[in-house]
């Protein structure tokens, strides 16, 4: 089975073509470099601080494994430049064995997972995983034969946006154009995949197929189950945590006029950089200064710059966090988190982030803005007896939908926290936040805040957004969102989020752990089946060549020769063999992705239906020798697709 991966990652995916600074890129995203990169242009060099450039090197080498690849090979080969054999014997308290370990580690319990561990003969062994081949094709150039001289909408809009410092009404039309366009083209276009299935009898049988060309823009699948997974995010906290911060984070444009300030910089410049200078100051946030005394304290006075080397008001964690990138009417990126568990402060117990001032001070040292606000929140399940706080809809069993009360969530801690403050205090207090507004717009005089909730805030402006793009996927963006929250899902932001790749939302790691479901691969039975049937497969293999060997000697009774046969077979299955086996069904069959074509271009014994459910009724026998021809819009990445 192992070569049958390697064959179907042969000539298609060759991890030497990913480029670097893509990979970078997306190992950024998933907070596994060490440091904040930054490129406008994939082409650039990009020079990796630390052991970031050792990182990118081990994900490389444990993709061309897909049979496996032990540890001590992987210190000696991307850490210590020499092949194994020729490098000196080093232990578990090697310093470089010790990185790739905790490197190692930390690909494993990425959710989803990049890597798979196993012993080996008292070794480690390091598997990669489809998710992690799914990231060095991300950084492949797919779709080989495609005329690079020309431009496509989505490098046009890139282009734009690296030139622009904000978006003029050319420029929304320029991004709402491009995006239809795009949407409108690929309802032609055609995913051909090669599927290789590794039966249970042994051996290998290659199938070709095709597959609707679905992203995250025209697939209402996707669309509900990214709104889902909001709101799952949302149900947890509520289960986990008992206060939150709400942060808002901004982007400087830039200015001549004011030499504290950056110079005018492009919307692609902020837009790019946004994400790293937020792994910046969760870092920042993680750290310890223990010369240093905490602002929470009732005795230490609040941060301020001539306290800068005695305060800090960091909370000395990496809190969980959901955050949204949202993008003004001039196109500006900002951020809004949702932090988690924040310390408390010693004399109210209000939840305390970090000292307003000390977090502009550091966003603005990483060249972002120095515009930041902060909003404490507690959580309450009882919202039902303390005001109105909206509706939600629910689905009955029946399918029916139907509304009921806010009964729960992270509201304002001013009015609805555990503390000893006047009325006045409370008032001065919740209406001193420059950028981020509890009130209900539609009622000024109510100085209540009765119908707002941190998930309500953030969801204001995502199931605009949501709401958007499903009506994009069934009708037209014509007749996408219309109400109170209209602008902010202006056909136009959306087409920066496609000219950028960026997310409209995202967790941390510990979040998204808690609301990860098992898939039933990663299930006990399914994967002792698995290995069963591998099992299976090996002795099938090789039993008919046992049998003409055995069979060719002389044997006084049948039974003494089915015995010997028997015996055979079962040694076969040594423990080095079954630990070769895979843990798990991600491996049982193989897709090589092999482009994104029109369906006009497509041979005819390809043009076939994209049920993926009746794999075996919508494939050919055998795949044609001849490739159709490629056209534009680099395809995306294999299982993402795949299992759309």
């Amino acid at each position: 089975m192992s070569t049958a991966l390697q064959d179907v990652w042969g000539s298609q995916l060759r991890p030497e073509r990913c480029k670097t600074p893509t990979l970078v890129q997306y190992l950024e995203d998933l907070d596994l470099l060490a440091y904040g990169y930054s490129s406008a242009d994939p082409k650039d060099d990009l020079e990796l601080r630390g052991r970031d450039n050792e990182r990118v090197r081990l994900v490389k080498r444990i993709s061309t494994a897909p049979e496996g690849i032990m540890l001590k090979t992987l210190v000696s080969e991307c850490i210590k430049g020499q092949p194994v054999g020729q490098c000196e014997r080093f232990d578990g308290s090697d310093r470089d064995y010790q990185f790739v370990y905790r490197f190692v580690d930390d690909l494993a319990e990425h959710v989803p997972a990049l890597i798979e561990k196993r012993q080996t003969a008292g070794s480690t062994m390091v598997t990669p995983t489809i998710r992690l081949l799914d990231l060095i094709s991300e950084g492949i150039a797919q779709t080989a034969g495609a005329n690079e001289e020309l431009v496509y909408d989505r490098e046009f809009c890139k282009n734009y946006l690296q030139r622009a410092h904000s978006v003029d009404s050319w420029g929304q039309d320029l991004l709402e154009d491009s995006l239809h366009r795009y949407l409108k083209r690929i309802e032609n276009y055609q995913l051909l995949f090669d599927v290789h299935f590794c039966g249970r009898r042994g051996g290998q049988t290659t199938r070709r197929m095709t597959k609707e060309y679905k992203t995250r823009f025209n697939s209402q699948g996707r669309i509900n189950k990214t709104w889902a997974r909001f709101n799952q995010s949302l149900e947890y906290a509520y289960e986990h945590y008992e206060n939150a911060v709400l942060v808002t984070l901004t982007t400087d444009p830039g200015t001549y006029d004011d030499p504290t300030r950056p110079n005018p910089r492009s919307l692609y410049e902020g837009i790019e950089n946004i994400n790293p200078n937020f792994n910046r100051l969760l870092s920042y946030f993680d750290t310890d200064p223990s010369t240093k005394a905490d602002t929470r304290k009732e005795s230490v006075a609040s941060w301020s710059p001539s306290l800068d080397d005695h305060v800090t008001g960091r909370p000395r964690e990496r809190p969980p966090y959901l955050k949204a990138l949202e993008f003004t009417e001039k196109g500006y990126a900002h951020l809004h988190v949702l932090f988690f568990d924040v310390p408390t402060r010693e004399s109210d117990g209000m939840p305390f982030l970090i000292d307003k001032g000390e977090l502009s001070k550091k966003w603005k040292d990483y060249g972002q803005g120095q515009i930041v606000d902060l909003y404490p929140l507690v959580f309450r399940d009882d919202l039902d007896d303390v005001g109105d706080f909206g509706t939600k809809k629910v689905v009955d069993s029946d399918g029916e939908e139907y509304d009921v009360p806010v009964s729960r969530g992270f509201v304002d801690w001013y009015r609805y926290g555990d503390h000893d403050h006047g009325e006045e205090w409370v008032e001065d207090n919740a209406r001193s936040h420059e950028l981020i507004d509890f009130y209900d717009d539609d009622d000024q005089e109510d100085t209540q805040m009765r119908n707002r909730t941190a998930g309500a805030y953030l969801g204001k402006y995502l199931s605009a957004t949501f709401g958007s793009l499903r009506a994009a996927a069934s009708e037209s963006f014509d007749d996408a969102r219309d109400g109170s929250y209209a602008d902010k899902a202006a056909t136009w932001k959306l087409g920066i989020y496609w000219a950028t790749g960026r997310r409209f939302w995202s967790i941390s790691k510990d979040i998204e752990r808690g609301i990860e479901r098992p898939e039933h691969a990663r299930d006990v039975d399914v994967r002792q089946a698995v290995r069963e049937f591998s099992i299976d497969s090996i002795a099938a293999a090789a039993e008919g060549p046992v049998l003409d060997d055995l069979a060719r000697r002389q044997w006084d009774d049948i039974d003494d020769f089915q015995e010997a046969v028997d015996d055979v077979l079962d040694g076969l299955v040594t423990p080095e063999v079954e630990s070769s086996l895979p843990p798990s069904a991600e491996f049982y069959a193989y897709i090589d992705y092999l482009g994104c074509y029109a369906y006009w271009d497509m041979p005819l014994e390809n043009a076939v239906s994209s049920d993926v459910g009746l794999v075996e009724d919508y494939v050919v026998d055998s795949p044609t020798s001849e490739e159709p021809v490629k056209i534009g819009d680099r395809p995306p990445p294999i299982v993402q697709m795949w299992n759309e």
